[in-house]
């Protein structure tokens, strides 16, 4: 990072002799905006209050080894360019500086010609990888967060959410669980321009009596335990993007609530009298289908929320996409477990592309990783997805029972399978996995002791 805001990149020579630096700031100044330190302690005090883009650094200083303090410069969230400079030469210390950190080792008496074109070398080439750090930042915000072969059906919503985001207008995302929905929520703030935060608030998450409390905050004394006033969520949320995930799980009583904060800005804390005002960018993510009657959605917020409808197709629905992601998933697994999987059989990827994924992009990660971590070889095989996949058929279908076990083990055997289908199919999210089973997060956890599963 550009540390200075002078036009000439600052260098500080770390020396304790005073002639030798005098008559190299000299030397140099006409280039550079120079600073002395003739000790570390003068350096560190330096370094407090300015971060310069080079060190000129002696080994032997009064209060300490230069080489020692490479170490140190790092916890000054400072990256400059450092070249040690030394009367006493020797190879264990140039390895040494190296190794921390040092890009360059000059002995005494210096070569100042040949010094002055390292350091031009030296920054400009820092100044270039900056530049690129910054670009590669630039296209990971705007590009999209998802891996796609370029056609089919999430193709129209790429294409769109460029179109949408730099606009001050709700944005619903339908899809089922696991197809990336906080993603693409993540991805149209990074492109909306507001300076804010973006808040998330997982609606199934919160227990319903806390919902209210949780989004619009509360006064002290407001109910038992309310020992302080605390801020909303939706307070959080000013100036930038509040994401309100599973929406269609707010009680009905907050829903009409939150359509007076959409209408009008305004909203009370629970127990306070005082009207508060808020502006926000507003995006929603729901798996289930709000203009349906039974899920017991107003209409009339549904109207509100839905500006511009994003819908996440289900990933057997996307199959041209497969590939590239299974591609993607074995890249991070090797990086995460230090494994040099190569890629995967033809015989590997048809099963996989029979199979219909209803956990989505989550369950394929997961099985993905699985594999990956598991495996002895270098390519992936049909028998090293046997977690996660069976032989193209639905997990729920794929298992048989055993008619000449006694029915209570049998009991035993089909309850296992179905927790373990679970877990697959919500990519190990035990949350989710207790909510399709209809059990609690705690009973859930006590099956998987119970049967050995892996958590």
């Amino acid at each position: 990072m550009t540390t200075t805001h002078n036009k000439k990149p600052c260098i500080l020579i770390v020396d304790d002799e005073p002639n030798f630096s005098e008559s190299l700031k000299m030397t140099l100044d006409d280039s550079f905006d120079i600073s002395m330190a003739n000790s570390l302690a003068a350096a560190r005090d330096f370094l407090k209050r300015r971060l310069p883009d080079a060190i000129l650094l002696d080994i032997r200083l009064p209060d300490g080894d230069g080489i020692e303090f490479l170490q140190e410069i790092k916890n000054f969230n400072s990256d400059p360019v450092i070249i040690i400079m030394t009367a006493f030469a020797t190879v264990n210390n140039a390895i040494n500086a190296l190794k921390k950190g040092a890009v360059d080792y000059f002995t005494k008496p210096i070569d100042i010609d040949k010094l002055k074109r390292e350091l031009h070398v030296y920054l400009e080439n820092r100044i270039l990888q900056q530049q690129i750090s910054d670009l590669t930042q630039t296209i990971e915000k705007i590009s999209p967060p998802f891996v796609t072969s370029g056609t089919g059906k999430m193709k129209s919503v790429i294409d769109t959410v460029p179109l949408i985001a730099p606009l001050n207008i709700p944005v619903l995302i339908v899809g089922e669980t696991g197809t990336g929905k906080e993603k693409l929520a993540q991805w149209i703030h990074s492109l909306s321009g507001v300076e804010g935060e973006m808040v998330t608030i997982n609606c199934s998450a919160l227990p319903k009596d806390l919902v209210e409390s949780e989004l619009f905050g509360h006064a002290k004394g407001a109910f038992s335990g309310a020992i302080a006033q605390k801020q909303g969520l939706i307070e959080r949320a000013a100036g930038g993007t509040l994401f309100l995930d599973e929406i269609g799980e707010l009680p009905e009583e907050v829903q009409a609530k939150f359509l007076r904060v959409l209408e009008s800005g305004g909203y009370h804390r629970v127990g306070d009298a005082v009207e508060r005002s808020v502006t926000f960018r507003l995006t929603s993510a729901s798996n289930k289908d709000l203009s349906n009657p039974t899920n017991r959605f107003r209409k009339d917020l549904f109207f509100r929320v839905k500006g511009v409808l994003l819908e996440l197709p289900p990933l057997n629905q996307r199959k041209e996409d497969i590939p590239p992601l299974v591609s993607v998933f074995i890249d991070q697994a090797n990086m995460a477990y230090k494994k040099r999987v190569k890629g995967i059989t033809a015989s590997a990827m048809k099963m996989i592309l029979a199979y219909h994924w209803p956990g989505n992009i989550r369950e394929l990660k997961w099985a993905i990783l699985r594999a990956v971590a598991t495996t002895s070889r270098d390519v992936l095989e049909k028998d090293d997805l046997s977690v996660g996949v069976d032989s193209g058929r639905e997990l729920s279908h794929g298992y048989e029972m055993d008619v000449a076990v006694p029915f209570l083990e049998a009991k035993e055997q089909l309850e296992r399978q179905y927790i373990k289908n679970a877990l697959a199919l919500t990519g190990n999210n035990k949350t989710e996995a207790a909510k399709k089973l209809g059990i609690s997060a705690r009973a859930l956890h006590y099956k998987i002791m119970k049967y050995r599963l892996t958590e």
